[in-house]
């Protein structure tokens, strides 16, 4: 058993692990850890890229919603001039690499994710987040895969919690798929009160050449905490995707009928920007894509009970065998630099989240989300339908009752 982190000992540790692990400067070694401003500024040269941007002193109840931000449209140096007298945080966020550069370009070559154990994923697999500071992601829980983060440049805080956490008032609206929102402003809210009680938080700040795991379902509330940060990321599949991708098609096809009825204005403010053509998506075209995944999730299932039945799998001498591990002598070796992500308590949760608003809200601008364009306080009971039909309790019971019919029927 190995106390190291191999390439083979990494690929199981990621796949496997059930906390959220830091490797400190286990990036460190890549070209693209070493590049400053003016490097990122030839390596973009003169494209013009999409930032979201929001003022740095809203204070609101609910999340900095991607549709309350602005586009703004300007090149890498265009946007490196301007992070000192800005008054709004600025977010290039999760572009994939490969619909923004050639395969042939110096970023792109210089990407892969061989260190952990992953030699086939490189840039076509990887994402990429640049933003100023105070820029975030609200908090959330991807339903699909576990997530890899690369920091590259700058620090990026890491607030996380365990996928059965209570008290984050789990959200489908604003609805994107794959993804599940907190209600919770962890940026600048107007009341600290919803944090009291809330357990099982950990926290991080990644610095350039830090790598981060975040297993599958896990909240994580992401911010820049310095002036430039660029981050890559990649996620990797999990075994129970194939069960969650018919959870997923069922809300889609609830929500995408919900906003058919509406008015656009209305279905705009229920869903991501991303989303904004759900509602002109045919519903045959939602039923097909959910007789797909239902059908791929059967068949895998019915090939797993006929390997097991046969009892052949221990003669499969092809099938890849993970290297194991031991994750307490891993972390007791030094040369790993491999940590846990500490534990945070609630009153220092608190604490942070009130940092924030003394260091950016420094107005008295707070304002009433209906007051706030792009705010979802305005759908209460449409938004309170999609929450009720998406409940992990109930989609699951639709699900396995929608599974055992289809069975049923072959």
């Amino acid at each position: 058993m190995s106390t190291q982190l191999s390439g083979e000992v990494l690929r199981s540790l990621t796949a496997k692990s059930n906390v959220p692990l830091v490797f400190r400067g286990f990036v460190k070694n890549w070209p693209v850890c070493d590049w400053n401003s003016e490097k990122w500024c030839s390596v973009f040269g003169d494209k013009e890229i999409p930032f979201r941007c929001l003022k740095r002193d809203l204070v609101s109840d609910e999340p900095c919603w991607e549709r309350k931000c602005s586009l703004k449209s300007m090149t890498f140096k265009t946007f490196i001039e301007s992070l000192d007298n800005s008054d709004e945080w600025m977010y290039f966020d999760y572009k994939y690499l490969h619909q923004w550069f050639g395969a042939d370009t110096e970023l792109s070559k210089a990407v892969s994710w061989k260190d952990f154990g992953y030699p086939d994923k490189g840039a076509p697999e990887t994402t990429l987040w640049v933003g100023s500071e105070g820029a975030h992601t609200p908090a959330h829980q991807d339903t699909y895969g576990f997530n890899i983060v690369a920091q590259i440049h700058g620090t990026k805080r890491w607030i996380l919690f365990p996928p059965e956490t209570g008290g984050l008032k789990p959200t489908r609206v604003p609805y994107e798929e794959s993804s599940v929102y907190s209600e919770l402003n962890f940026y600048c809210p107007n009341n600290l009160d919803v944090f009291n009680g809330i357990t099982g938080g950990r926290m991080v700040e990644l610095s350039a050449g830090d790598a981060l795991l975040v297993p599958r379902g896990w909240w994580h509330y992401v911010q820049n905490t310095d002036r430039l940060n660029i981050t890559l990321n990649i996620w990797l599949p999990h075994d129970r995707d194939g069960t969650t991708r018919v959870s997923e098609a069922l809300i889609k096809i609830f929500v995408a009928q919900i906003c058919k009825d509406l008015p656009q204005e209305t279905a705009k403010l229920l869903v991501n920007p991303n989303e904004d053509d759900i509602a002109d998506t045919p519903l045959a075209v939602l039923f097909l894509q959910l007789e797909t995944v239902a059908n791929m999730y059967l068949d895998n299932r019915r090939k797993s009970r006929r390997v097991k039945r046969q009892k052949t799998c221990d003669d499969d001498t092809s099938a890849p065998v993970l290297e194991e591990y031991d994750l307490r002598t891993l972390l007791e070796n030094e040369v790993n630099n491999l940590e846990i992500v500490p534990n945070i308590s609630s009153d220092d949760l608190v604490s942070l989240v009130r940092q924030n608003l003394k260091e950016y809200a420094k107005s008295n601008g707070s304002l009433e989300d209906d007051e706030v364009d792009g705010s979802t306080a305005s759908l209460c009971l449409t938004k309170a339908v999609i929450d009720a039909f998406s409940q992990g309790n109930v989609i699951e019971l639709v699900k396995q009752n929608l599974l055992t019919r289809l069975s049923h029927s072959y």
